[in-house]
């Protein structure tokens, strides 16, 4: 018999043996692609939360120069860092139960709409620690504060939504603003110490200034006389 009459074995260079079976190389090849694909899909997202993060806590000087301009433009103070500027505002949240020395940023005090205003940055900074890790980072949280002056002092009262109104402040007047106005939903306020203040989480910016101090000055002018008798 011919050497070439005999047979050949056959070509399995795109198979792979597994457990004596024969799987076409290509299987494994998209697999790994796949893995490829979904681990690259799962990462490229942390990183643009990661970046998007770090792109709203972020503020340009000329955003800080625009806070300057409109303090000067306004005729109100401004004041980089005021040093325990925060610790009157003690005892409710985004505020520390106890306060002694924080400071508040891009601190801005003067008069707007005949009312005694004041807004500034609080800097929440913390220590936390990934699980599993032995080495603590600092997490910087911001929050943009808003403070009008009200007619008198009267017992801190928090009013988080509409239903929170009782007592003086159960007015219609009051209540029916709260509920029909668009700048209310999801807005705190916080009646305390001779001032209606109202905050937000990020960084302080000049085109929200204006706006949220018109809003704290309408919230008194719908709240009920009887409040601050």
């Amino acid at each position: 018999m011919d050497i070439d009459d005999l047979p050949r074995e056959p070509k399995r260079r795109n198979m792979v043996i597994v457990n004596d079976r024969e799987i076409p190389r290509r299987y494994f090849l998209m697999a790994g692609a796949g893995a490829f694909v979904l681990f690259g899909g799962a990462f490229g997202s942390i990183v643009w939360a990661n970046w998007s993060s770090s792109q709203e806590d972020s503020r340009s000087d000329e955003a800080v120069s625009d806070l300057i301009a409109l303090a000067r433009q306004q005729g109100w103070t401004y004041k980089t860092r005021d040093a325990g500027g925060v610790d009157r505002y003690e005892g409710i949240a985004p505020f520390p139960n106890v306060s002694s020395g924080l400071s508040a940023w891009d601190d801005m005090e003067g008069r707007y709409r005949g009312r005694s205003i004041r807004c500034f940055e609080y800097r929440d900074e913390k220590s936390v620690r990934s699980a599993g890790s032995t080495r603590s980072r600092t997490k910087m949280t911001y929050y943009s504060v808003f403070s009008v002056a009200t007619p008198a002092t009267i017992p801190r009262t928090v009013v988080r939504e509409p239903g929170d109104l009782d007592g003086d402040f159960a007015d219609d007047k009051l209540e029916k603003f709260l509920r029909t106005d668009p700048r209310a939903e999801g807005v705190p306020l916080r009646f305390d110490m001779g001032e209606l203040i109202t905050w937000y989480e990020g960084r302080l910016r000049s085109e929200d200034v204006p706006p949220k101090l018109n809003y704290l000055c309408d919230v008194l002018e719908h709240t009920p006389t009887s409040v601050w008798e």
